[in-house]
């Protein structure tokens, strides 16, 4: 004999909504658990910023140091070079200077020098000149300078360059000393002092220039 099946209640519709959704909550909670455990597990990432390349100058870079030393050496640029305007007037100053002191030391060496006779009054004209002067016969008809304090032997200074074969020559004096006016090509020659034989002789010769040395007549 056959037990006929027993019908199960059914459950409102109100009553079928609310167990679904509590159902929906629950696997949303269990999937928030489970992802909340991945973020204990997984270590934090740390950004780290790249730092931004300033653009580089143009400064001159360091050499590595040739001895070892832990400095770098940086390149200096070479220095310029002299003017050749100023290289020259320095070699003049020095040559003026040089020519001042020899005409000094020839004048003392003339005063302190004890006459061998009363009519004992020799003295040599010291004659400065450019290098394209060969001879004291090559300024004939030339200008030549002279300072005013040997301006009181000009006759006889004019008489000894013409002996040497420089006719019609002009001895003149300036603001100027007669040194600085052969230095700066005013002139060919210049009478740089009247000293003694011994003094004359002694004379230093001067870079550039060529030397004569004459003998006035008492």
């Amino acid at each position: 004999m056959q037990v006929p099946p027993v019908d199960q209640p059914k459950l409102p519709e109100a009553a079928a909504k609310v167990t679904r959704k509590a159902a929906v909550a629950r696997r949303a909670a269990h999937q928030r658990k489970h992802a909340r455990a991945a973020q204990k597990q997984t270590p934090a990432k740390v950004v780290v910023a790249t730092p931004v390349q300033k653009p580089r100058d143009k400064r001159p870079e360091p050499l590595p140091p040739a001895d070892g030393a832990s400095a770098p050496v940086v390149k200096i640029p070479s220095p310029v070079t002299a003017n050749p305007s100023s290289s020259a007037k320095i070699q003049s100053e020095v040559t003026l200077a040089a020519v001042k002191v020899a005409a000094e030391l020839a004048e003392r060496m003339t005063a302190l020098r004890v006459p061998e006779g009363p009519a004992d009054t020799r003295l040599v004209a010291v004659l400065l000149a450019r290098p394209m002067v060969n001879a004291v016969s090559d300024l004939a008809g030339k200008v030549i300078a002279i300072d005013e304090r040997y301006a009181k032997s000009n006759a006889k200074i004019t008489a000894a360059i013409n002996a040497a074969g420089a006719a019609e020559v002009l001895l003149l004096e300036g603001q100027a000393t007669a040194i600085t006016r052969l230095s700066n090509g005013e002139v060919n020659a210049a009478v740089v002092a009247l000293a003694s034989p011994e003094a004359a002789e002694a004379f230093p010769k001067i870079a550039g220039f060529r030397l004569f040395t004459l003998a006035l007549k008492p």
